[in-house]
């Protein structure tokens, strides 16, 4: 009879209820009725090294209209090209999270303090130093404005007309639907996004000669952002970080001028971990029709990681070897140039290739997991006899490695564990090989836990169990 195998992370404070985990892997959602089954399991991308820019870490990145692409390394601002990468000049400041926008020519940087331009026209690179410009953790462009917030405050100002060295003291405006600072800024669809510690209001060009933004009527959220790095726009909404009614972190998606709660218990339970959510951050990146948004909740050791396209959450990790421990993915920031999807390291300055052909970090194994849900028939004492598994096999590599998975099992909910038991995935061209584990036991609650880290391709699809 087929099992219960295949699903997202949803691990409850009873583990009792609910233990599943997910991670390295992402579901799948079959398109077409006929498919062997509606879901699966297909192994997280890997990570290649693309360039090496300074020491890192790489604190923010963008690809510009013009086909170019910027990180800030450490100190330093950087061009990478198809065949390396050039250091444009030095920042005041070496480890903060920066933010980068460009109006089409320059590009701009702030981290809370200062701000610099590169202009692309002339492959300069200089500070602001108009008088007028406040010290600003976030900038955005939109309708030829950059737009920056003002470090404790609830106030936003314009730059001049594209010109981000010009500024005005006056050529400001106020979130004024709640006491509370202006943390975070978004352009989406043609409207400002201000996102407050309580708060989020939505302002419109109107073009009054006073001052072109104006908060639209309707458009105040009662919901904060707790972190505005989490802020990000993907699958053609905003998604960020906040806090629910009670003051607990969930994340939300726009509806409109609306925000949706995109968060599950189990998820918001894995938040509520972390003491430091307001250093949290987030990346996001498309690959094969799934918009993937990766929240890094300072505190973790796994990354959280939504899927739009199943509407289900999983978990990335890497495995520092170094330390033998798990550990948040490595991913920073991410920005498509050279045809590729490219993330910056949290701690150093690689920047790498996210690929699906990529099946290890960087050498470092990557080890995927899963949790199943419990089975437990109505409590009936079932005997495991065999458990076998549908799902890719002979993909071992050409040197005649023999790649392995292991299982084993719980009765109690995740407490306690059996053994761990190996078998091969079939060595390359093995594609009639059978995974499958006998003699199993009897249990009326069983979860099972599935782990493998060969460098391989891996998907898994069904799990059939041979019972009595």
């Amino acid at each position: 009879m087929k099992i219960p195998i295949v699903g997202p992370s949803y691990q409850m404070d009873s583990r009792k209820f609910d233990v599943q985990r997910t991670i390295n892997l992402y579901p799948l959602v079959s398109e077409n009725e006929n498919s062997k089954d509606i879901v699966a399991l297909k192994k997280c991308p890997g990570t290649s090294v693309y360039r090496t820019v300074g020491s890192g870490p790489i604190r923010g990145c963008i690809s510009t209209s013009r086909g170019r692409a910027f990180v800030v390394s450490g100190f330093d601002l950087y061009e990478i090209t198809a065949t390396g990468s050039t250091n444009l000049g030095s920042l005041n400041t070496a480890t903060s999270r920066v933010s980068i926008a460009e109006n089409g020519d320059q590009v701009m940087i702030v981290d809370g303090m200062d701000g610099w331009i590169f202009t692309q026209s002339t492959d300069t690179f200089a500070q602001i130093t108009d008088g007028d410009f406040p010290n600003a953790s976030v900038v955005v462009y939109l309708d030829g404005y950059f737009i920056v917030n003002k470090a404790n405050s609830a106030a936003f100002y314009i730059s001049s007309l594209n010109d981000g060295f010009t500024w005005d003291a006056l050529d400001f405006a106020v979130m004024s639907s709640n006491p509370d600072n202006l943390i975070g800024l978004a352009a989406d669809r043609g409207n400002l996004w201000g996102f407050g510690n309580r708060s989020v209001e939505v302002f419109d060009n109107t073009g009054n000669a006073s001052f072109p933004f104006e908060r639209i009527d309707g458009s105040v959220i009662p919901t904060g952002c707790e972190a505005p790095f989490t802020v990000k726009r993907t699958d053609n909404a905003l998604v960020w970080l906040g806090v629910d009614e009670e003051g607990r972190g969930v994340v939300w998606r726009s509806n409109g001028y609306n925000a949706t709660k995109i968060s599950t218990q189990a998820i918001d339970k894995r938040i509520a971990e972390s003491t430091q959510r307001d250093e949290s951050y987030a990346w996001t990146y498309h690959q094969q029709g799934h918009a993937f948004y990766c929240l890094q909740v300072k505190g973790l050791d796994t990354t959280l990681v939504y899927d739009h396209a199943t509407k289900q959450w999983h978990e990335r990790s890497f495995q520092n070897a170094t330390i033998n421990a798990r550990e948040q993915h490595k991913g920073s920031c991410h920005f498509v140039f050279d045809n590729k999807n490219l993330i910056g390291d949290r701690e150093n300055g690689n920047i790498y290739e996210l690929s699906l052909g990529n099946y290890d970090d960087y050498g470092e194994e990557m080890i995927w997991e899963r949790i199943t849900p419990h089975y437990d028939m109505e409590k009936q004492l079932i005997t495991h006899s065999k458990l076998e598994l549908d799902c890719d096999v002979g993909l071992g590599q050409a040197d005649g490695s023999d790649p392995q998975i292991m299982l084993r099992y719980s009765d109690d909910g995740g407490f306690t564990w059996s053994n761990e038991l190996w078998t091969s995935l079939g060595k390359l061209g093995e594609y009639g090989k059978r995974v499958e584990w006998r003699r199993l036991g009897q249990s009326r609650d069983r979860v099972y836990h599935l782990k493998g880290s060969a460098p391989t391709a891996f998907q898994l699809n069904e799990a059939y169990l041979n019972g009595a």
